[in-house]
């Protein structure tokens, strides 16, 4: 006899009479949380060091500051993922830090008037040039420009002489990789200019990662975008993973990052890394800054690794990351066998992963 909750046992008039007994039934999929962790501006609410909810992209930049890593981050993983929660982690910079600079220097004046299609961070500044300017007039024009940007480029600039300096917003290594090229697609400079650009360098402090045990608390981040790549930082990352996927706390996370620069510098960046649950992609130099590609990197995979764990990312797209070059078949082959994760370009021009795998590279 089945069992009835509603329908009397004492009921002999005729008709059809339905029951539903949810007793038994599952629970629905849950959401997963995506952490999101970097450096935060003195102008962002948010307290450093305490993990806060985003309720969308401006609250993310109210918190961590406009056009800082963080709110970037947000920036960038909402763009390719709207599903999932995201919560910030953000960290104010070293105090005892040092920030990057780079420098545009302006050798030779114009001899016509044009537009200068300059790109910082991936991001365009459109630097208006005359004709008859000197070459001082010049540098102060591009100095102008990219105060005028704003917070849409991660840096300032100040003109002294024919040469314009740019600073790092954020103090630390981050500065470091921040790409700085003229005409990334293609744009022509006007007639007579010549430029000559020194690289973002110097750099130098990161924020320490401090207790990860105490800050994460109970909360279960199943994946986390790491802003900050620094050997510290994902030291103190994979020593938490481990941590949290043995007992009694069981709630483990798959963490991404990524990495600027060439092959040799990819294979000294994966080269003594042994982290089975963070997987750095090997970004090439491209315009795209790193704290933005890890972000874009979670929010392409975390999705997909809830709905299938078992799926291969191969062939996923990178919405926001732009790929200029990348490795050729014998180094992408070799930097696999170092721990790094690899992009492609797609004929379409966009970006794809190629591979992810993870820093585990031997039993220890």
């Amino acid at each position: 006899m089945i069992p009835y909750h509603h329908i009397p046992a004492a009921l002999r008039y005729p008709g059809a009479y339905i029951e539903v007994d949810g007793s038994r039934a599952g629970l629905g999929g849950d959401l997963p949380a995506v952490l999101l962790v970097g450096q935060k501006l003195a102008t962002g609410t948010a307290p450093a060091g305490e993990i806060i909810l985003m309720s969308g992209v401006e609250d993310a930049r109210a918190k961590a500051g406009a056009g800082s890593m963080l709110a970037r981050m947000a920036e960038a993983y909402r763009a390719a993922d709207p599903t999932l929660d995201v919560y910030l982690l953000p960290y104010a910079d070293n105090g005892a830090g040092v920030a990057a600079t780079g420098t545009i220097t302006v050798a030779s004046a114009a001899t016509g008037a044009g537009t200068l299609a300059l790109y910082i961070a991936g991001r365009l500044v459109s630097v208006g040039i005359d004709t008859g300017q000197t070459t001082d007039q010049s540098a102060a024009a591009i100095a102008a420009a990219i105060t005028t940007a704003g917070l849409d480029v991660p840096v300032t600039a100040a003109a002294s002489g024919s040469v314009a300096t740019l600073t790092a917003r954020h103090k630390g290594t981050c500065g470091n990789d921040i790409d700085l090229r003229i005409g990334l697609h293609g744009e022509a400079a006007p007639a007579g200019l010549s430029l000559s650009l020194v690289a973002m360098a110097g750099g130098a402090g990161d924020p320490a990662p401090g207790d990860l045990a105490a800050t994460l608390g109970q909360e279960w981040f199943r994946y986390v975008a790491l802003g900050m790549n620094d050997a510290a930082t994902l030291a103190a990352w994979h020593a938490e993973s481990q941590r949290r996927y043995q007992p009694p706390v069981q709630a483990g996370f798959r963490a991404f990052c990524a990495a600027r620069g060439d092959y040799a510098q990819a294979v000294a960046y994966g080269d003594g890394k042994n982290y089975e649950h963070i997987a750095a992609l090997a970004l090439g130099v491209n315009p795209t800054p790193t704290w933005e590609a890890s972000a874009i990197l979670a929010a392409a995979c975390a999705p997909r690794l809830h709905n299938s764990p078992v799926k291969s990312l191969e062939g996923t797209r990178l919405p926001g990351l732009t790929t200029t070059e990348y490795f050729d078949w014998t180094n992408a082959n070799s930097l696999l066998f170092k721990g790094m994760s690899l992009l492609e370009a797609g004929k379409d021009g966009a970006s794809y992963v190629k591979r992810v795998i993870s820093l585990y590279r031997y039993r220890p």
